[in-house]
């Protein structure tokens, strides 16, 4: 498996792990789904998972710093409602904390993930100057 999928595959679980985990935090505070101040805040994560998504497609140059600050938001979601779940011992809390531990695990993968794509970029990078070195060499003698 290629390293730009394994990008888009760990980011889009982490987005919709922190999108879950947004949604039970809205509902724990009182304020329902239906209400227009909870949808773009959801929206968010859905956006932010097709850019990274996309980049990791498309492989640009800062492509690997999205994907790390995107899945390091991921990660801080999914933290937050780790430690603002209440009651913590019911099912429930024990239900968000475990999908919060999830969601964390998956955006350090993503940052992870990232790293490595930056990685590649630059080796890329230097390959093909590289071959621009060599290719102006032979031509110049």
């Amino acid at each position: 498996m290629k390293n730009s999928d394994k990008v888009i595959a760990v980011s889009s679980v982490a987005a919709v792990v922190a999108m879950v985990l947004d949604a039970i935090m809205f509902i724990q505070h009182g304020q329902s789904l239906t209400s227009m101040a909870v949808w773009p805040r959801l929206l968010i994560f859905i956006i932010l998972a097709g850019v990274v998504d996309g980049l990791a497609l498309v492989k640009m140059r800062f492509c690997g710093y999205a994907t790390i600050f995107i899945n390091l938001y991921f990660a801080i979601a999914s933290l937050a409602a780790f430690e603002m779940v209440r009651p913590r011992t019911s099912a429930y809390g024990l239900f968000v904390e475990a999908l919060g531990v999830a969601g964390i695990l998956l955006g350090a993968a993503g940052v992870y993930y990232g790293f490595k794509q930056r990685h590649e970029y630059t080796e890329m990078r230097i390959e093909k100057l590289m071959e621009k070195a060599k290719k102006n060499e032979t031509n110049g003698r």
